[in-house]
């Protein structure tokens, strides 16, 4: 795997310090008016998503050319799960399953690199192309906590400032 992509692997999660800094976790867990999703929600998502991903490379690496369907959180029953942890819970979980997924990447050989998967929408992608996907999904789910989380801060703030 390439160094890069290990590297950003291990530390693209680094970002939650900032984005959820000074946040308690009923913020958190608070919805924006729009309806969308909470931050606690988007990190389910990103939690839940990462054992799926696991499974999926898992797949591509030990089948021919698997074909996986398009991967929907509401649809999934392993996402509730994720969404009754606690905040505390939830972070330790995602940063287990992150140093599995990163122990199992940092091992695989050149071949298996090249390995095809079927996405829905990208097509045919090798093993590091679906690592590459992998890692913009969670960076615009980080960009969605970003937003909720700013506008958060921004209501709790006397006028003026």
């Amino acid at each position: 795997m390439k160094q890069s992509l290990l590297t950003r692997l291990a530390s693209q999660p680094d970002a939650l310090d900032h984005l959820l800094l000074s946040l308690t976790e009923e913020q958190i867990r608070q919805r924006p008016p729009s309806g969308k999703w909470s931050i606690f929600e988007n990190l389910a998502h990103l939690g839940r998503y990462q054992e799926i991903f696991t499974d999926r490379i898992q797949q591509i690496n030990e089948q021919e050319v698997p074909s996986f369907s398009r991967y929907v959180a509401d649809d999934d029953p392993g996402f509730s799960g994720w969404l009754q942890l606690s905040f505390d819970e939830l972070i330790e979980r995602m940063r287990g399953e992150r140093a599995t997924l990163n122990a199992f990447l940092s091992i695989l050989r050149e071949e298996n690199l090249t390995r095809i998967g079927l996405h829905p929408a990208y097509g045919p992608m090798t093993l590091e192309g679906w690592t590459e996907f992998f890692l913009l999904h969670e960076a615009h789910h980080f960009f969605t906590i970003l937003q909720v989380g700013g506008a958060i801060r921004m209501s709790d703030q006397p006028m003026g400032l």
